[in-house]
């Protein structure tokens, strides 16, 4: 017995590390639509904290597609493993796109409405050019928007604009009377004089509008990866919460903003940012999409969520499951 007992040390000496202490050093790509969004804030918070690295996935890198569609048609090719584009990946999961949600990432529409000065209601809209981008969430948003004002879609014009960069121009030179963006690319329209007519986040509360998403075929070929990813993720969202300096921190590092801009942007968001998963939460999110469709779909959130990784985040971070 001591013989076996002295061999089996030296195999555990010889061998190399099991898979699951190993660190991933290759690049791993997490794609998000736009720089800067506040709703994206963990994916990237997750690597100026260095949660990646510490989970073991040593070179992610976080990488700009613009424009949501993009974001989810690198992720079902496979360029990329990881993305956040919630509101068009509900689009491909209606035709049964083999995607996943991992958790969601921010439980708040973020969008804020932005008019001209002399706007003080949405009514005031009526045979306007609204500037929103086709095939993105502010498109679907909006019209969800309008339906819970009981507002019909055809009351203003919509132009396509994708980014909030030329959103911004399109009102600077009249050529929109508002706009749907995400705090904090609305903050020069807002010096310049505009006003923020709706905040939606304020209108449907606690609707999961952004998540971590990877497809069957990744978890499937590479489990542990999506769990480190998970994990880190989820300890940043826990960590932008309750750390209200290291939240305002992660916010101007983000969106490289000042920390005037940051704090109130912390204090808007805090509560988004909730990791959780649950069928009834992405449906409340696959409404929004719904609601510019001819014909509702036969959807099953169920079929799309695999939140093994996130209860496996839970137990390892001493946290209660949700």
């Amino acid at each position: 017995m001591k013989i076996l007992g002295k061999a089996i040390l030296t195999l555990s000496v010889l061998l190399p590390a099991a898979p699951l202490c190993a660190q991933y050093t290759k690049p791993v790509y997490v794609s998000l639509p736009s720089a800067g969004n506040v709703q994206h804030l963990a994916l990237g918070a997750a690597k100026y904290k260095g949660f990646y690295d510490e989970m073991g996935v040593t070179n992610v890198q976080v990488v700009f597609l613009r424009g949501n569609a993009v974001n989810v048609q690198a992720l079902i090719s496979g360029s990329v493993p990881f993305a956040s584009a919630f509101g068009p990946a509900m689009q491909a999961m209606f035709r049964g796109e083999q995607i996943r949600i991992l958790v969601q990432i921010f439980n708040q529409i973020p969008f804020s409405l932005v008019t001209r000065p002399e706007v003080t209601r949405l009514e005031d809209l009526k045979g306007t050019k609204i500037a929103v981008t086709f095939g993105g969430s502010t498109h679907s948003v909006l019209i969800a928007l309008l339906a819970k004002y009981g507002i019909p879609q055809n009351f203003a014009e919509y132009l396509s604009i994708p980014g909030d960069q030329a959103k911004t121009a399109a009102l600077m030179q009249g050529r929109a009377a508002a706009a749907l963006m995400a705090p904090p690319a609305d903050r020069q329209l807002l010096k310049e004089g505009f006003k923020r007519l709706i905040y939606v986040g304020d209108v449907f509360k606690a609707v999961p509008f952004s998540a971590l998403l990877t497809t069957a075929k990744v978890i499937r070929e590479e489990p542990d990866l999506v769990e480190r990813v998970t994990k880190a993720v989820v300890k940043t969202m826990f960590f932008i919460r309750e750390n209200r300096e290291g939240g305002i921190d992660a916010i101007m590092q983000h969106g490289k903003v000042d920390k005037e801009v940051a704090t109130s942007l912390y204090d808007l968001t805090r509560e988004a940012f909730t990791p959780s998963l649950s069928p009834e939460g992405v449906m409340q999110r696959a409404e929004l999409e719904i609601a510019t469709l001819k014909e509702r779909p036969n959807f099953d959130p169920k079929a799309f969520i695999d939140d093994r990784f996130l209860k496996a985040a839970f137990r390892s971070l001493g946290r209660k499951e949700p």
